[in-house]
């Protein structure tokens, strides 16, 4: 029912618009015949030239934002909320994420350690390799970047 109200009244200005549309086409006609012929071109170019300029000026953005309702700014904003919320949960599990696996690459860490105890030659090089990742993860591009990435 609201739609169709909604409906009639564009048609009621649309036509009244034309109908304007139409006393302004016949003003000029009247007012370009009197221009004597050589001029006559150079104002038209010139009024052509002002109507190009007027529909760039009014973007097609303009003609949506004329028919936006308090009910679309409402629906607009419900689902800005819940973007943020799911940017929030998901940036969230990342950390969690990051977190358990930290947790686990310690614990193989330390397994590692144990299982090595005996042999420390090798140990040591293992020790100097997983520290080197760990270093260049943290410090270098690694974690670093994907956290900037958010």
């Amino acid at each position: 029912m609201a739609e169709n109200k909604q409906i009639a009244k564009e048609k009621e200005e649309t036509a009244e618009l034309s109908e304007d549309g139409k006393e302004i086409e016949a003003e000029l006609e009247e007012v370009l015949d009197s221009v004597p012929p050589e001029h006559r071109k150079i104002i038209e170019r010139m009024m052509i030239s002002s109507v190009q300029m007027r529909s760039i000026s009014s973007p097609p953005e303009a003609v949506v934002m004329k028919k936006l309702t308090p009910e679309h700014i409402s629906q607009f904003l419900d689902g800005a909320s819940q973007e943020m919320q799911k940017s929030y949960a998901e940036r969230f599990h990342k950390k969690v994420f990051t977190f358990l696996t930290m947790i686990v690459a310690m614990i193989f860490f330390v397994v590692v350690i144990i299982l090595l105890r005996d042999d420390t030659d090798v140990m040591e090089k293992v020790i100097y390799a997983v520290g080197g990742v760990c270093a260049g993860a943290f410090g270098g591009y690694g974690l670093a970047k994907k956290g900037t990435d958010d």
